[in-house]
């Protein structure tokens, strides 16, 4: 997806960009209104973040343009510290789609623009959704989802996870987790592993008692991801004729 964000704070306009490029999305950040309305003129975008208080063209500017002048019909969610209830409610009449009040809560947004994809791109939504040993990941809201439970998981848990699930039943080195998941070395890090794989362990379920899979350590070498002979997943070995 192609995703804007009309966001005058640097470090909340940085964070909103690397959660969303972390998810795969490619992303164009404005820190004044009149600059993504000229490039609304030569761009597509697939879903708009709007702030309200920002230079220029204001976020609620921007967002009548879209509706009334451009007749765009993309996702728009608002992420402002204006939580009065009357602008609130104007913002939703005007063509808004959502509403998020700063600060900035990962989890709860990513919920919200998930919400929002699957209305507006059920189809391609389905780009997002990987299928493991019947847990479901969906790559753009970081979410996993198995025995009708939804688990949501900050970015370094969604990327460790998804290597040992996309390696299941393989042993996979300490350090080649540490790299694809922190882009580093160092006995810090070897334990940030530890703490994260522990974390895993209980929000997934991937205990030895769990009776489908299970994370299982392998000494001085790293970590495994077993489907246990009582999971409806095992695949039993054929028969010897």
């Amino acid at each position: 997806m192609h995703i804007s964000i009309l966001e005058d704070e640097d470090e909340l306009s940085q964070q909103l960009a690397s959660l969303l490029e972390s998810q795969g999305h490619s992303v164009s950040l404005f820190t004044d209104g009149l600059q993504l309305l000229r490039a609304i003129r030569d761009d597509i975008f697939d879903l708009y973040v709007l702030d309200w208080h920002v230079p220029g063209a204001s976020g609620l500017e921007v967002l009548q343009h879209i509706r009334t002048i451009k007749k765009i019909e993309k996702p728009i969610i608002f992420l402002t510290s204006n939580a009065n209830e009357s602008d609130i409610v104007s913002v939703l009449n005007m063509g808004a789609d959502d509403y998020c009040i700063k600060p900035l809560k990962p989890a709860e947004f990513n919920a919200r623009l998930g919400a929002l994809m699957r209305r507006a791109y059920p189809k391609k939504l389905n780009d997002f959704i990987r299928d493991f040993w019947g847990y479901q990941f969906n790559t753009f809201n970081q979410t996993v989802t198995f025995n009708n439970t939804q688990v949501n998981l900050n970015d370094k848990e969604f990327k460790l996870a998804l290597c040992l699930f996309e390696n299941a039943e393989g042993p996979i080195s300490r350090q080649r987790l540490i790299n694809e998941v922190w882009l580093g070395t160092g006995d810090s890090l070897s334990r940030s592993l530890d703490v994260h794989i522990s974390w895993l362990r209980r929000k997934l379920n991937l205990s030895p008692s769990s009776g489908q899979l299970h994370l299982r350590a392998i000494h001085g070498f790293g970590y495994r991801l077993v489907v246990t002979p009582q999971s409806p997943f095992f695949e039993k070995p054929m028969a010897t004729p």
